[in-house]
């Protein structure tokens, strides 16, 4: 067998290895988060998107937050099923339904922005405010996303 040479390409140097150890940080604080007000993890980023938007479609929710459109219908199937959402149909089309939050849902939605924020400080309380700037302005940039 042939052993690579890894002097070059050490974990510690790699930005995806370091982009997905953050991101299972993240994902196991938000998981605990989570479960403490009963939201799953799962449905997290339909809910927080929902909360700032509702009565729009299945298919602007995957499109707004990159995800597949399979995975898009479970997460909100698992939303009406968990009586945070209800399905309507849309006036314009009748092939597809617009998505808006229950009285149960808004309140949910409403207790994530605090989780947010109590997780990113938490992961980045090491760092100076300027740091976190950086930090931001450099994902945003390597991710494609414009920041507001």
């Amino acid at each position: 067998m042939t052993q690579i040479e890894l002097k070059d390409h050490r974990r510690e140097a790699s930005f995806g290895f370091l982009i997905q150890t953050l991101a299972r940080t993240l994902d196991a604080k938000m998981k605990v988060e989570l479960a403490e007000i009963g939201v799953d993890i799962k449905i997290f980023a339909n809910l927080m998107m929902l909360g700032q938007q509702d009565g729009i479609n299945q298919r602007e929710i995957g499109q707004r937050l990159n995800f597949p459109e399979y995975f898009t219908s479970r997460n909100v199937d698992a939303l009406v099923e968990a009586g945070l959402a209800e399905r309507r149909p849309d006036p314009d089309s009748r092939r597809s339904f617009l998505i808006f939050l229950t009285k149960e849902g808004r309140a949910k939605a409403a207790e994530l922005p605090a989780i947010v924020k109590k997780v990113n400080d938490d992961v980045l309380q090491d760092f100076s405010t300027k740091e976190r700037e950086s930090v931001l302005a450099l994902l945003q940039k390597a991710a494609g996303v414009a920041s507001n």
